[in-house]
C-alpha cells in the first residue's frame, strides 16, 4: 500500500454524531440502530470527544453512577476526551500506526475548523487486506475465557483488566457463546432503566453470562486464511472472533486490531 495514500480515501464519510448533552440511553440506541461501536461527540458542530461501546459498558457497570438510571447519565460523563483526531491529509499508514499505538478503534477525521468530515475505523482499514496466509501467527492463544454460569460483573472486570473486547464462554473448553462489550452495555442499561434504583446493585449481580451472551457465535478454524477472517469480521462487526480446533475447543481469539498489524 503506497505511503502517499491518505486516510480520507478510506474513511467512512457518513458521520454519526451525538451531542455531549444527550443521554447515554439515547446514544446507545443510536449505536444499536446504526450497528456501530463509536460515536463522535460534538458541541456546536465541533468535535469534543468520542463515545465507544466500551465507554458505555464501563460506565454503566460501575459504582460511580450507583442507583442512577441511564436516562439521567449524559454522554459528557462517559466520553473519551480529548479525542485523538486526524485531518484529511493524514497518511493512512500513519493512521494505522496511531490506532495500534494508542489502542483505539477509530480516528475522527476533521477539517481545518475541527468539524468532523468522517471517521476511520478498524473495519475501514481491514478492507485493505488481501492475503491467503494463515491466521495462525496472529491468533492470541491463552486468551481469557469464562464459564456461562459466571456473573456478568466478573466478565466486565476481566475485559477491563485485560484490555479485551470479547470474552469466549466455554464449557469443557468448548465454545458455547461470546460476551461482547455490547452484550454487557445493554445488560447494564436494561437494569438501570427497568429496575428500582434501590435494587439495581442486587439485580445486576445475579445476572450470569449465559443470560446475555451471543449464542452460536462466529468462529474461525485455527488454519483459516487471513482473507476468510477479514470477511467474517466485515460480516459480523465483531472486534474479536474465537478460534477453535477440533470439537470446537477454543485455542484463542483473533482480534480485529491484530489484522491492522499485518498492514503496517
Amino acid at each position: 500500500m503506497p505511503n502517499s495514500r491518505k486516510a480520507s480515501e478510506f474513511m467512512t464519510r457518513h458521520v454519526i454524531s451525538v451531542d455531549k448533552g444527550e443521554t447515554v440511553k439515547a446514544a446507545f440506541e443510536l449505536m444499536e440502530k446504526n450497528d456501530i461501536n463509536h460515536l463522535i461527540v460534538t458541541t456546536g458542530g465541533r468535535i469534543v470527544g468520542v463515545l465507544s461501546m466500551r465507554d458505555i459498558m464501563d460506565g454503566l457497570g460501575s459504582s460511580r453512577f450507583q442507583r442512577i438510571p441511564a436516562r439521567r447519565i449524559y454522554v459528557s460523563a462517559l466520553m473519551t476526551e480529548p479525542p485523538i483526531i486526524i485531518n484529511s491529509d493524514f497518511p493512512i499508514i500513519e493512521a494505522i500506526s496511531t490506532m495500534i499505538e494508542k489502542e483505539i478503534g477509530s480516528l475522527p477525521v476533521v477539517d481545518g475548523e475541527n468539524k468532523p468530515i468522517g471517521i476511520l475505523t478498524e473495519t475501514d482499514v481491514i478492507k485493505l487486506i488481501n492475503s491467503d496466509s494463515s491466521i495462525k501467527e496472529l491468533v492470541k492463544e491463552g486468551y481469557p475465557k469464562i464459564m456461562p454460569n459466571e456473573r456478568i460483573v466478573y466478565a466486565r472486570s476481566i475485559m477491563l483488566e485485560r484490555g479485551i473486547r470479547v470474552l469466549p464462554a466455554v464449557e469443557s473448553s468448548r465454545l458455547t457463546g461470546l460476551i461482547t462489550e455490547k452484550n454487557l452495555a445493554k445488560a447494564f442499561l436494561d437494569v438501570r432503566e427497568n429496575v428500582d434504583p434501590i435494587y439495581m446493585d442486587n439485580v445486576v449481580r445475579r445476572i450470569v453470562v449465559e443470560d446475555v451472551m451471543t449464542e452460536s457465535p462466529k468462529k474461525l478454524e485455527y488454519y483459516a486464511s487471513i482473507d476468510s477472517a477479514k470477511e467474517i469480521f466485515l460480516e459480523s462487526g465483531l472486534p474479536g472472533i474465537p478460534v477453535v480446533k477440533q470439537d470446537d475447543k477454543v485455542v484463542g481469539v483473533l482480534e480485529r486490531k491484530s489484522l491492522l498489524r499485518f498492514l503496517r
